[in-house]
């Protein structure tokens, strides 16, 4: 009788683990919904664009403001100026502490500030050289000027949602003279999503 019961124990057992049913997720293996980043590729030469920086958690994405250098030579400047609308129902952007790297110096001022509460919630970014510190000079090839983050609103699910340039507030600050101004052109085609 013992070995009988012995028996039936271990085959439940095996028939549970055999179907899946011994605990852990019952969504076929899936990990749930994370949230997942698309971008346009890489910026074009003297444009700006965001592209996907990488997830941090299954919530949060790095986003990479990355400025395309001239095709050939280099390119002045002294900052960039530009806002970033998203939807807030849907993502919440991440205040860094400290924004430094890419071809500013960490003397640079960078301020990076949400306005959610406007009726096109916006980040307002301003990276810029700053007192005697020379122009900043861009070569050919992609630099990264800033990393925003961004995390899903709590419990919204969604599809594609863009991060989007304001075109009537980006603009670059030229350089000192007697250097030619920068003809910088702004443009995103990244959006997140959460399903």
């Amino acid at each position: 009788m013992i070995l009988r019961s012995l028996f039936v124990l271990v085959f439940g057992v095996a028939l549970l683990a055999a179907f899946g049913c011994g605990g852990g997720s019952s969504d076929n293996g899936s990990t749930g919904p994370a949230l997942a980043c698309t971008d346009g590729g890489a910026a074009a030469a003297d444009a700006v664009t965001m592209t996907c920086g990488g997830a941090t958690d299954s919530t949060t994405e790095q986003v990479d403001v990355v400025m395309g250098g001239p095709a050939a030579g280099t390119t002045a400047l002294r900052g960039l100026n530009f806002d970033v609308t998203y939807d807030s129902t849907k993502l919440t952007f991440v205040s860094a502490t400290n924004y430094t790297g890419g071809p500013f110096p960490a003397a640079a001022l960078v301020v990076a500030t949400a306005l959610p509460n406007d009726p096109t919630p916006h980040v307002i970014v301003s990276i810029q050289q700053v007192g005697t510190d020379p122009d900043v000079v861009i070569g050919p090839g992609q630099n990264v000027m800033l990393h925003l983050t961004f995390t899903r609103t709590p419990a919204a699910t969604f599809g594609p949602t863009p991060l989007d340039f304001d075109l009537a507030t980006s603009e670059v600050t030229p350089p000192t003279a007697p250097a030619v101004p920068a003809v910088v052109t702004f443009g995103s085609a990244l959006a997140l999503s959460y399903q």
